[in-house]
């Protein structure tokens, strides 16, 4: 009887073991992309320690460098910032602010567009698009850096992607 509870015992702890290792293969591969609103609550909670936090609009997107390929393909970007709306910090309404920001690039349809997706909610990078941003000022590089953002509408416009290019906002869509 001992021996036999044993057998069921270790059954079990294989089919368990079994279950685990395919939900975590099969999850991944069927995950969707992320709820916008979740960027919302990270800006809210990295808004109360930065030092300057705005409504903005997105003037103008350069691409000052790229990196990687395929799926890890990434693109420095600079990005003039027009405030629409100060809330905290120095700057007044119509000033802009040019920030760096890395951005990863969309790697094909579906699941490989993903990151892309996620990085248009989660900070203002596509020109003319509204969002809120919340910074640092780096005294070493003497400029913004980004400690978190959110846009709660996409625009869908184009980014540059070729070191140089830049996109104003206004511009007909690129493709």
């Amino acid at each position: 009887m001992k021996a036999m509870f044993l057998r069921h015992r270790s059954t079990g702890l294989l089919s368990a073991l079994a279950i685990c290792c395919v939900v975590g293969v099969v999850l991944p591969l069927a995950a969707g992309p992320i709820n916008p609103a979740v960027f919302k609550d990270q800006f809210e909670a990295a808004a109360k320690n930065a030092e300057f936090v705005a409504k903005v609009r997105v003037v103008a997107v350069t691409c000052t460098a790229t990196t990687g390929e395929g799926k890890s393909k990434s693109a420095d970007l600079q990005l003039s910032l027009q405030i629409l709306e100060s809330q905290k910090g120095p700057a007044k309404k119509n000033d802009v602010v040019v920030v760096s920001h890395k951005v990863i690039l969309p790697a094909g349809p579906g699941p490989g567009t993903y990151g892309y997706m996620a990085e248009v909610r989660k900070f203002p990078i596509t020109p003319g698009v509204h969002g809120s941003v919340a910074l640092r000022w780096d005294k070493d590089a003497r400029c913004y850096t980004v400690i978190a953002g959110w846009v709660p509408e996409a625009n869908n416009a184009a980014i540059p992607t070729e070191v140089g290019k830049t996109y104003v906002a206004g511009d007909p869509v690129k493709k």
